[in-house]
């Protein structure tokens, strides 16, 4: 059965589930059950803009549970196509974004029911991961594990940010000419990353092309000199609507101590405030904050789910077989076996190249697998996020192959990604 808008089912004798067809009746009812539930008023414009304006409407979804009895939305969820880049390898992913139950129907597994179609579709369309910036512990009750850095918070003392001016540096408001600039700049920055947001121009312009900021849309501001172009960072709130939240890339010394004095004019601060600022633990900013004294705050991650490995290992096939080409492990011959206790990867490597990948959907000892890492927690090794000692480290179940170590490390190796949304 092909699932699609306009779907619907009973779940009950009381309860439907549907995906909305775009009607107008079907938005306001989605905008009301996801203001009385997140009690946000920037949603009301947000939902209907991603409704009406998203470059990518058609292919963005939104699941619901009604009741029948009283006529009225009770839960819902959305799913969000992206595109993410894994080294040169295109990467199909969606997020799963505004969640929520009406207080009065919680408890009766709506979201659960919600994500079993959710995840139907992530089969249907090929989607290799599902993300989300969740609330705390509950997504782990539909599989996922936290993997990548989000919303990191730094504190720095307003009067720690430099007076010296820069003259020739000049901030100006981006508009739609600048996208090819901004495009290039973006492209270039994210080749050191192995896991990104692959950059599109249209959902760039609805998301970060804005007059005005908020907590879920940016304003993007371009450094340039002579009025010509050099670099951008984007600026909004972060989703708590607590302090700035700051996107940039490799900004020089002179453009961050700009961007610094920028936001203490903006926040109108004096020399006694403490600024936080939400900025990712990638950005040279960052590093440059930490410097003048900046403290880190909290941090916080993304959410992922791999719902389907053999179709995940499928797609980094060539990625493996490259990494073990150009190591001591060139021309491997040899059946590596990956559990996570619930379903065993079987790599059938023939002088380097796999010549087959098969699931076991059974549990196979430790003692005859090269690896197992229980449940979710192996995303966090097969992304880059987390090497097996520091996995081992605080979970003993994960366990290698002491022979197999280097190998496994050549195939899986930690490296820094930067996971990005349109939504």
């Amino acid at each position: 059965m092909e699932f699609g808008k306009g779907y619907s089912a009973k779940v009950d004798d009381r309860f439907s589930i549907h995906i909305a067809e775009d009607y107008e009746e079907e938005l306001k009812a989605i905008v009301n059950l996801n203001m009385e539930v997140h009690q946000d008023e920037v949603l009301e414009t947000f939902i209907r803009q991603i409704f009406l304006e998203h470059p990518r409407k058609s292919e963005t979804l939104w699941f619901y549970i009604r009741d029948d009895k009283e006529n009225k939305l009770v839960s819902s969820i959305c799913l969000a196509p992206l595109e993410w880049q894994i080294e040169d390898t295109t990467l199909p992913v969606c997020e799963m974004e505004f969640v929520g139950t009406l207080e009065k129907y919680r408890g009766k597994g709506f979201i659960k029911i919600l994500n079993e179609l959710y995840e139907k579709i992530i089969d249907q369309n090929g989607y290799i991961l599902s993300v989300i910036k969740g609330i705390p512990y509950f997504y782990r009750t539909l599989g996922y594990e936290y993997v990548s850095s989000l919303d990191e918070r730094i504190t720095i003392p307003a009067s720690k940010i430099p007076i010296k001016k820069y003259e020739s540096i000049n901030i100006r408001k981006a508009n739609s000419n600048d996208i090819p600039f901004i495009e290039s700049k973006y492209t270039q920055f994210h080749r050191n990353f192995y896991i990104f947001n692959r950059f599109d121009p249209k959902c760039f312009k609805f998301k970060y092309l804005k007059e005005q900021f908020n907590s879920e849309v940016r304003s993007t501001n371009i450094f340039d000199k002579a009025g010509v172009p050099k670099n951008y960072f984007s600026f909004g709130m972060s989703y708590d609507n607590q302090n700035y939240e700051i996107i940039s890339l490799d900004l020089s010394k002179r453009e961050m101590i700009t961007l610094l004095q920028f936001i203490k004019t903006m926040g109108n601060y004096n020399e006694n405030d403490i600024i936080t600022l939400s900025i990712s633990e990638h950005s040279p900013l960052y590093s440059y904050i930490k410097s003048l004294g900046g403290k880190t705050v909290s941090t916080y991650g993304w959410q992922v789910k791999i719902p389907n490995l053999e179709k995940f290992f499928y797609l980094i096939k060539k990625i493996i077989e490259n990494r073990v080409k150009h190591s001591e492990f060139k021309g491997l011959t040899k059946t590596i076996r990956i559990s996570n206790y619930h379903e065993t990867i079987e790599l059938d490597f023939n002088n380097g190249k796999i010549e087959n990948i098969e699931i076991k959907k059974d549990y196979l000892n430790p003692k005859i697998t090269d690896l197992s890492i229980p449940g979710a927690l192996l995303f966090k090794l097969l992304l880059g996020d987390r090497t097996i000692d520091e996995i081992n480290y605080i979970i003993k179940d994960a366990i290698v192959n002491i022979p197999l170590k280097a190998l496994i490390e050549t195939m899986f190796p930690k490296k820094k990604s930067r996971f990005g949304s349109y939504l």
